[in-house]
């Protein structure tokens, strides 16, 4: 098994595991997110789409929606979202796939989002980014998040941006998530190396966000 299957699998335990504690917490979308689906139409991509907060939000603005998670439980959970809390006609897609190998044709979607993901892989990111601009349409746009290594919680030698993080479940066990703790530098560099042209650049609320185009 190569590294990033390595990496697919072992998201896909994580996230199996927490997924019902994952939901509890996790049920707002956020701000910047809204703000950047405000003028979404036609084909959204929501990579690592978890418990569908997200992709709820495009729904509710009449876009097609796409959502792809390692974890089935927590597809299983926003299939229940969605059919809960979209009240208007939707259509929406969900499935298990890898966002380094992304199960669709090139040029699909008009938007892309991509939140609070790409810090749980190990390897192959900027990879996964060479697949979202694959598969924008010309001119599409994609909103990149990750956690800041900015902030002063994380106390890291210099240098050091790969840490686990403990999750606690309700039942007293404790799961830890690999991150890579991305600067807003790096984020926007690996971002460039996917050959997609920045948009903006900012952090908010202990995240780093880049917005970017596919010309």
């Amino acid at each position: 098994m190569n590294d990033m299957k390595k990496d697919f699998e072992r998201s896909s335990r994580t996230f199996d595991s927490i997924a019902e504690h994952f939901d509890k917490t996790r049920n707002r979308a956020w701000d910047e997110v809204v703000e950047f689906l405000s003028n979404c139409e036609g084909n959204l991509l929501d990579m690592g789409c978890g418990n569908g907060r997200h992709a709820i939000e495009g729904l509710k603005r009449g876009c097609r929606v796409v959502g792809i998670d390692a974890s089935m439980e927590l597809l299983k959970i926003c299939k229940k979202n969605v059919r809960n809390k979209v009240t208007r006609d939707f259509h929406v897609d969900l499935l298990r796939a890898d966002v380094k190998k992304l199960p669709f044709q090139k040029n699909t979607f008009h938007n892309v989002i991509y939140i609070a993901a790409i810090h749980h892989l190990k390897s192959g990111r900027v990879e996964s980014l060479e697949e979202t601009k694959r598969v924008l349409k010309p001119g599409g746009r994609v909103l990149v998040s990750s956690w800041a290594r900015e902030l002063d919680r994380w106390n890291l030698d210099e240098g050091e941006k790969d840490v686990f993080v403990p999750w606690h479940r309700e039942d007293g066990k404790v799961v830890k998530r690999f991150y890579h703790l991305y600067t807003l530098d790096e984020l926007e560099n690996d971002v460039k190396s996917a050959n997609l042209d920045i948009v903006e650049k900012f952090r908010s609320k202990g995240n780093n966000y880049v917005e970017a185009e596919k010309r």
